[in-house]
């Protein structure tokens, strides 16, 4: 199967335009992003003593 110049690009338009596989899209890139939040998360604590002005 041979494509012509450009059909390849369309199919690729298509196929991400469907509503199920922007679902599926979205839902993982917030996913990803809820998972970096929590691993920010836990280097946050009350003994941390992460902030930098506790001496002053």
């Amino acid at each position: 199967m041979r494509l012509r110049k450009g059909e390849g690009v369309k199919i690729l338009f298509d196929f991400f335009h469907r509503p199920a596989v922007q679902f599926l899209l979205e839902t993982v890139f917030y996913f990803v992003v809820l998972v970096i939040l929590l691993y920010l998360y836990g280097y946050t604590g009350i003994n941390d003593g992460g902030f930098i002005y506790n001496e002053f």
